[in-house]
């Protein structure tokens, strides 16, 4: 195959690390192809997905390079079976309680006092330059709004004429040890990184339309160790949180309760979980056997009333960030549901009565192929991978720069020449 026709997106978890491997198919110029310029339209063929247990993180950051690096190894080796063509160079996503973000605000005269990319490009430099920890990194600067003259409320200000241009941005760091574990997990992997990108901002380019972001709406990821929270209004990011709470507290609760291991209690949330236990018939039973241990049966309901308190605390936790954020009412398109731990049946209905929002599950748009494996919540930060991936190389052969991955990719190669310590 051509070179660049292939996206790897590679999401490395605290339970699962996924690799979905993306072919950009060009397309007919009257159909209408994911991304879009006047040469060149194309759509993105999901060809391969590959899953591995992970057992070298925590709470989304990495703390056993060697075991990290092994899962990475064996899901890249699951699609490389399934696809039969060699990895090298993946796009990788990055999460964790590590991530912090904050407001900045930046401001430059016109020069020609008509504004264009280049000035946009100066007034978010000048935004995102702000102190910041030593062992602290950019991840992501987000433009929230431009004023053109005292003029606020511009989501783009390029042709508009004007003297004195500001920009409000979210500026998204991350801890340069936890992004410096990930890309030597990658690399002890045989793996080059092409770029990283914050999961919660992959997920939104797989399950959110632009209307829903313009309206004002919310992705909560629940992931094995963490609760990503990320907020978006008028098309830009508003709000970005992780809480300490994930599907692996779930699992822990059944652990204790019904006095099983881990690895036991993983199969029975995922084939007999629920978070409601009005949608459990009362002679309901399940049968736990392990190992070498007898085979006992326990009512349904036991299992469910483990369950649904960690339910309603994880989303009423949920509820508490998205009002201390501000923009709760906001939220006119609702909150989409992803992550693995949103397939515990019944989590949406709950959801949506707690959050008092419209809620979803979200699937990934956008692309063909493999739709019936990867349209799974779980599957959604490896799509929106593969999905960014395959914008940024469309603009690079656009304009050979820029993209969404050109912070990160300035800090890997000041990590690779020795800079970081």
């Amino acid at each position: 195959m051509k070179k660049g026709s292939l996206i790897v997106g590679l999401d490395v978890g605290t339970t699962k690390t996924c690799a979905v491997v993306g072919e950009i198919v060009p397309v007919k110029k009257t159909d209408r192809g994911f991304f879009s310029d006047n040469t060149n339209d194309a759509v993105v063929d999901i060809i391969g997905v590959g899953n591995a247990p992970s057992s070298g993180v925590k709470k989304g950051v990495v703390i056993n390079i060697e075991r990290t690096a092994e899962s990475i190894k064996r899901a890249i080796e699951e699609v490389e079976a399934m696809t039969g063509i060699e990895i090298k160079a993946v796009y990788v996503g990055i999460a964790g309680d590590h991530v912090d973000s904050f407001s900045s605000q930046g401001v430059i005269a016109v020069r020609d006092k008509e504004i264009n990319q280049r000035e946009v490009e100066k007034v978010i430099d000048a935004a995102k330059t702000v102190a910041i920890p030593l062992d602290r990194e950019i991840l992501h600067v987000a433009p929230v709004g431009f004023t053109v003259d005292g003029q606020n409320g511009i989501n783009d200000p390029r042709g508009m004429s004007g003297i004195r241009l500001e920009a409000n941005v979210r500026i998204i760091t991350g801890s340069a040890t936890s992004v410096k574990n990930l890309i030597k997990s990658c690399q002890r992997a045989g793996l080059d990184i092409l770029g990283i990108m914050l999961e919660p901002l992959a997920c939104a380019e797989a399950i959110l339309s632009m209307e829903e972001r313009d309206m004002g709406a919310g992705i909560v990821d629940i992931g094995g160790g963490t609760t990503n929270i990320t907020l978006f209004h008028e098309g830009n990011i508003c709000y970005n949180s992780v809480l300490n709470v994930g599907g692996s507290n779930f699992t822990n609760d059944i652990a204790i309760g019904l006095r099983v291991p881990a690895s036991e209690a993983e199969k029975i949330k995922k084939e007999y979980g629920c978070a409601l236990l009005t949608m459990v018939k009362n002679n309901e039973e399940i049968e736990i056997a392990y190992e070498d241990k007898p085979g006992r049966k326990i009512p349904r309901q036991h299992l469910i009333e483990i369950l649904q308190p960690r339910a309603e605390e994880v989303l009423y936790l949920i509820k508490e960030e998205i009002i201390k954020s501000g923009f709760y009412g906001l939220m006119t398109s609702g909150i989409v549901l992803t992550g693995g731990a949103v397939l515990l049946h019944g989590m949406d209905i709950m959801a949506e009565n707690i959050l008092e929002l419209p809620v979803r599950i979200g699937k990934a748009k956008g692309i063909k192929g493999l739709t019936d494996i990867v349209s799974s919540p779980e599957y959604a930060t490896g799509v929106g991978l593969v999905l960014c991936g395959a914008k940024e190389s469309a603009a690079e052969r656009r304009m050979n720069g820029g993209g969404q991955f050109s912070e990160v990719k300035m800090m890997i190669k000041r990590w690779v020449n020795g800079i970081f310590k």
